[in-house]
């Protein structure tokens, strides 16, 4: 989309005026828009200024579902019915009107836009703006089609004509401000750096600087700054030292595992020491003549096993194949013997 002005987007700068229409209405035919979230104050002045001078700026409406809602000029509105409910205009006094067929969703955008450069806003408002306009943006997308290309925080701040960095601080405040302190940011008694830095807490420690604000003490931007370096730098302890007995933790195992291991390779070597002088002390010698009707085939196996092992250097290539020879048969046969 590159770089766009809000109000090609939404279709309401003075060069697109064409697409509105004028139209006469009692400013009680008019409905002021759910949504709206400015300040309303300060009627009574604006209803003595048009009384004197006229309406310089017509108030403009988008019209959904055949209900006339107001984008901008809430005060001016609320300004005539005050003139018409204190006689100063007839009661069948008709204001006059711009306005265009639009959706919901539309009309979310257009209310904010609209609004968005023709005041000057508090901190808070202008936090609330940016979380509203967001908001409305991603309606008209999924609703209406509108197509946003980048980072949605970046046509944000391209829409409000600020910069990245505090549209970023202000998603801070919107997310993760606690009720309590953002009560006290809406009240003026919490400056917006204060907020942010507030916002970077835990919600218990959100709520003890709430408290002093409600209760009348200034709370120094520098001061919030200064709780949230400290919680960083207890954050970073508290992750070095889970870090480091993990580290320990590990080693700990390690060290218990390679113990283990050396235990069971020193009794499976005590084991084969065993097995072999069991072996060895079991067939050390041929049996007697009278004894040897009681050895098996496999003791005179063991033992002709004994004796090769004893003379393996002088055993020649062709005793060895018929040393494979038997292995294999011997291999072949308890594999019968197994599958029985």
């Amino acid at each position: 989309m590159g770089k766009w002005s809000v109000m090609e987007l939404i279709g309401i700068s003075a060069e697109d005026k064409q697409d509105f229409q004028e139209i006469y209405l009692s400013p009680y035919e008019v409905e002021a828009s759910e949504s709206n979230f400015y300040s309303q104050e300060n009627i009574e002045e604006l209803a003595d200024s048009i009384r004197m001078v006229g309406q310089q700026q017509p108030t403009v409406l988008g019209r959904v579902d055949g209900v006339y809602k107001i984008i901008s000029g809430h005060r001016r509105n609320l300004a005539n019915i005050h003139n018409i409910e204190t006689g100063a205009f007839p009661r069948d006094y008709l204001a006059k009107y711009l306005y265009k067929d639009m959706t919901p969703a539309m009309l979310e955008l257009s209310l904010i836009v609209g609004n968005a450069f023709n005041r000057k806003l508090t901190p808070y408002e202008e936090t609330e703006q940016a979380a509203r306009l967001k908001a409305a943006l991603i309606r008209a997308r999924d609703e209406d089609g509108l197509e946003i290309t980048g980072k949605l925080r970046d046509v944000v701040a391209d829409i409000l004509q600020t910069s990245r960095t505090k549209v970023a601080r202000m998603d801070k405040i919107n997310n993760s401000l606690a009720p309590e302190a953002r009560e006290q940011f809406k009240a003026g008694k919490l400056g917006k750096s204060a907020a942010y830095e507030t916002a970077k807490l835990p919600e218990e420690e959100q709520r003890q600087i709430a408290a002093q604000a409600a209760a009348g003490e200034k709370v120094q931007h520098k001061d919030v700054a200064q709780k949230v370096t400290e919680k960083v730098a207890e954050k970073k302890a508290e992750q070095a030292a889970a870090r480091a007995e993990k580290a320990a933790k590990k080693a700990e195992a390690a060290q218990t595992a390679a113990a283990q291991a050396g235990l069971q390779a020193e009794r499976a070597a005590e084991s084969a020491d065993s097995s072999a002088t069991r072996l060895t002390e079991a067939h050390m010698n041929p049996p007697e003549p009278d004894e040897q009707q009681e050895w098996t085939t496999r003791d005179w196996a063991i033992y002709h096993l004994r004796e090769l092992m004893s003379v393996a250097s002088y055993i020649t290539e062709d005793d060895l194949i018929v040393l494979q020879d038997i292995l294999v048969a011997a291999t072949g046969r308890k594999k019968d013997e197994d599958r029985k």
